[in-house]
């Protein structure tokens, strides 16, 4: 199929209704905090839509976590905000062009992406992870695989036969390790537009000898950092992703130093539970830290989730040369199985299928 026939397939453009009267339904959406809220009404005879994955570096930077989630709303069809206004943050990828071609838009209270408009096609694309409601959805399609550089996500997912949109540009960035003066290395973090960004070190004797801070440690591999998939209900409408990556590591590695209040750079905080406190950047909403109070004794002592979308590892999108991923046992996938369970099943056996091929084993270790 040629990239036009597959970009045709990905955006519905053949999901047109028929003449009124028809069956519709409705679907509801929201962020976490409830500060965007819309539904997108649908005649029955398109569904279901086609959707994709987007693992291009652009979306796992901005969003934080190993792909965009993305369906193409048919052409004529549009939500229909109902939080009574509208209140967006916008962020426009340098070089995007002009007519909003590139721009982004997410929750600034939050930080969940909820889609954009798309001049090109003049079609609206919007975050299929925010709806809580009946799947009307199927995935059918990567977009730019080969940004991963080591297979990203849909190595996760080999048995799934999609299609793929892979242009000439579809390319894996050119990252590098940044070199201490005593010759450690340090592994950039940051998120699409820059005003969030730190680096993490390999684990150190100090950190191995504290009782809780060495728990962040893999224990197969002693220069590594354990590393997991979690998804919980939470953490997808703050993302609006699936199994949202998380690598553990204590906050007083991190330089330069982020403050206990997380409130590094253009960094904004939420709430999202009693004991969480989610960290995204206002500027571009990529999701960049969870602190749970559970995984903080004390000051010195926090460990921060980190979102493995925003490194910048040499070897890839999974960064496999830093962390150790716990593929035996994703967090709070009874969560995600109440949603979509045909996906979320797929991913989990998938992930755990790719550990065992090429590791021998999917661990299943303690994440604090």
């Amino acid at each position: 199929m040629s990239l036009p026939d597959i970009l045709a397939e990905i955006h519905n453009r053949n999901k047109v209704s028929g003449p009124e009267p028809q069956e519709k339904q409705t679907f509801p959406a929201r962020c976490h905090c409830g500060n965007i809220q819309f539904t997108v009404t649908l005649a029955t005879s398109v569904l279901p839509l086609n959707a994709g994955i987007c693992t291009c570096s652009l979306c796992r930077s901005s969003h934080g976590t190993l792909g965009s989630y993305h369906v193409s709303l048919p052409p004529g069809v549009a939500p229909e905000w109902t939080s009574n206004s509208i209140n967006l943050s916008v962020y426009k990828t340098p070089g995007g062009g002009a007519g909003g071609h590139g721009q982004r838009l997410f929750c600034p209270t939050c930080g969940a992406h909820n889609g954009h408009y798309e001049p090109y096609i003049s079609q609206w694309i919007v975050d299929y992870a925010l709806f809580d409601g009946p799947v009307f959805w199927k995935l059918v399609a990567w977009a730019f695989p080969k940004s991963n550089g080591d297979g990203g996500l849909p190595s996760w997912l080999p048995g799934e036969k999609l299609l793929e949109f892979s242009p000439d540009y579809d390319v894996q960035p050119k990252y590098k390790l940044e070199i201490e003066r005593d010759g450690g290395e340090r592994l950039r973090a940051q998120c699409l537009c820059g005003g969030v960004s730190f680096t993490i070190p390999r684990p150190s004797d100090a950190v191995r000898k504290d009782a809780h801070m060495g728990r962040c440690i893999s224990p197969s591999d002693p220069r590594k950092w354990k590393a997991f998939l979690d998804f919980c209900r939470d953490c997808r409408l703050v993302s609006s992703a699936y199994g949202v990556p998380w690598v553990l590591v204590p906050r007083a590695v991190l330089q330069p130093e982020v403050p206990s209040d997380l409130r590094i750079g253009t960094m904004k905080t939420y709430r999202s539970s009693e004991n969480v406190t989610m960290g995204f950047c206002g500027r571009c909403g990529a999701t960049v830290f969870a602190k749970d109070k559970a995984r903080c004794p004390s000051e010195r002592q926090d460990v921060l989730s980190t979102a493995v979308g925003i490194l910048r590892a040499p070897e890839g999108a999974k960064a496999e040369n830093w962390v150790t991923w716990r593929a035996g046992k994703p967090a709070w996938v009874e969560d995600a199985m109440k949603h979509d369970p045909e996906f979320v099943s797929a991913i989990v056996e998938g992930h755990r299928k790719w550990a065992l091929d090429k590791y021998g084993e999917a661990p299943d270790f303690d994440i604090l």
